[in-house]
């Protein structure tokens, strides 16, 4: 038997890590979408067929790595009080996910170049309501 036994709350925790990623993944590829339809840059069948494919990628690293972070927070700090360990893992869990998040939007979202065929977005498919803080 280990000498740090997972409690039923750390379970539950590490569940509630692996939402936070699904959330964060839905998020980011919703917003990816988003903002593609609306200037129909990279918006054919054949690139919504691999956005979806990208979604489950996605959506399975996030909430894999969001896991992995509550996992080893709670190991750097097995020997702290609770509310250092609880506080430390949603710390460590929300920056990954939004880490990997902003990734995916930033690289994703604006394919600056492409012909994009709906006339609503300038040359570099940023669309008008882009927010002007998040990087393209």
């Amino acid at each position: 038997m280990s000498a740090h036994p997972v409690s039923r709350l750390q379970w539950l925790s590490w569940g509630a890590a692996a939402l936070a990623g699904t959330v964060g993944a839905y998020a980011a590829s919703t917003l990816v979408a988003s903002a593609r339809s609306y200037c129909d840059a990279a918006w054919e069948p054949q690139h919504r067929f691999a956005h979806g494919f990208e979604w489950l990628v996605l959506t399975a690293a996030a909430a894999g790595l969001a896991v992995a972070a509550a996992v080893l927070a709670r190991w750097a700090t097995v020997r702290g009080p609770r509310s250092v360990r609880a506080s430390s893992q949603v710390a460590v869990v929300l920056f990954v996910v939004t880490a990997l998040a902003w990734w995916y939007v930033t690289a994703e979202a604006t394919p600056a170049g492409y012909p994009g065929d709906s006339g609503l977005c300038p040359a570099d498919n940023v669309p008008p309501w882009w927010p002007g803080w998040f990087p393209t």
